[in-house]
């Protein structure tokens, strides 16, 4: 199920996404590999953990935060709560590469479809 829309709400806002890659992109490697979570700046160690555990990671199911869909490159406006609710439906067979963050930027959770979230400053 790639729609997120009943879970939360579309942003037109390509500058945010814009400013997310200058922070943590390597746009050279990423015209290489497609995926910002496989193309990171080198300063930023992930920490890699099953996608099941993303419930554990402290944030309260109320923040408010981004949802980016990096596959069909759409921007939401979302609590935490709704995109656990979104992991927890997903099938085996349905890929996402998704980044969720808040407007400070200073933490960012990518869910990868191989069954991994990397996790910074969270």
């Amino acid at each position: 199920m790639y729609d997120f829309t009943a879970y939360g709400r579309v942003l037109n806002a390509p500058w945010l996404m814009e400013r997310f890659r200058d922070r943590y992109v390597d746009r050279k490697r990423l015209r290489q590999v497609g995926l910002m979570w496989n193309s990171l700046l080198p300063q930023y160690k992930p920490r890699c953990l099953p996608t099941e555990e993303i419930a554990q990671l402290g944030i309260s199911r109320d923040k408010k935060l981004f949802f980016y869909s990096e596959r069909i490159r759409m921007l939401y406006a979302a609590s935490f709560g709704a995109v656990l609710d979104y992991v927890a439906q997903l099938e085996p067979w349905e890929d996402i590469d998704a980044y969720l963050f808040d407007g400070t930027m200073d933490w960012v959770v990518a869910v990868t479809h191989e069954d991994a979230i990397l996790c910074l400053g969270v």
